[in-house]
């Protein structure tokens, strides 16, 4: 896509080949890096957050990974997780704190620097997986961003409150995003009336979930003194309080 336009009641939209498409309204779920957001706030850019590393799929399930679980590994300045897709395909991501993936590198020696001890899980992953398989990512997110509408033009998703990966919620969040707002649709309202109520229930969660993702970044990456009162609390912690956690996240309160 290259440009959006609105009118009073029909929005377009222009893309790269030349074509044209118009509509009564335009839902912008063009993610992160979305081209539509600059319709509605020009300028406006990702916060990144100075952190990177490397995320890909797999088409083997390590035997040491139960089927149907994700784990975590967390170390100063290292955050790492495996997660069984189904289908015998494995998800794996290695992530570092203030540490941006060079291109001129090996990935794989890259993180057998950084990431020690290596666990046997990331390991095994490693040894099935070609560096060119392994996707550079880099963490950035868009905090408080408002409005997400313009006439008739809607952002939503990451293109309206992108977040960080290490709270595990932008996806979700997105489908919450559509969700509400396919019922909103159904409503029969008027198309300002439903954007306007959209941003207002919608904002509150998206921001707390962009919040969270940025100390989920601080908090498992921590070292030293900070580390060690972070894994004695865990350790501690009574399940109703880890159950309320779990609660916030899926609610973003």
């Amino acid at each position: 896509m290259c440009s959006v336009s609105s009118v009073e009641d029909q929005a377009s939209a222009t893309f790269a080949d030349g074509r044209s498409d118009q509509g009564d309204v335009l839902i912008a779920c063009d993610g992160s890096n979305s081209v539509v957001r600059t319709f509605i706030h020009p300028g406006v850019q990702l916060r990144m957050l100075g952190s990177g590393g490397w995320i890909s799929v797999i088409n083997q399930r390590p035997p040491l990974l139960p089927l149907n679980t994700q784990m975590e590994f967390w170390q100063p300045g290292v955050k790492a997780g495996v997660a069984d897709l189904g289908h015998g395909e494995t998800r794996w991501y290695v992530a570092f704190k203030n540490y941006i993936p060079r291109a001129t590198e090996s990935k794989k020696d890259q993180i057998l620097r950084r990431m020690k001890p290596l666990p046997e899980l990331i390991q095994s992953c490693l040894e099935w997986t070609d560096e060119d398989q392994m996707v550079p990512t880099q963490a950035g997110d868009l905090l408080a961003l408002s409005p997400w509408y313009r006439d008739r033009v809607l952002m939503i998703g990451d293109a309206a409150h992108a977040t960080s990966p290490y709270a595990g919620m932008g996806a979700c969040s997105a489908i919450a995003d559509a969700a509400f707002l396919a019922d909103l649709m159904a409503s029969g309202r008027s198309v300002p009336a439903i954007f306007q109520e959209f941003q207002v229930v919608r904002k509150h969660a998206a921001d707390s979930v962009i919040k969270e993702s940025r100390r989920g970044l601080d908090v498992s990456t921590y070292g030293d003194l900070k580390g060690w009162v972070r894994d004695w609390m865990f350790k501690n912690m009574p399940e109703k309080k880890w159950n309320q956690i779990v609660t916030d996240m899926v609610t973003g309160h």
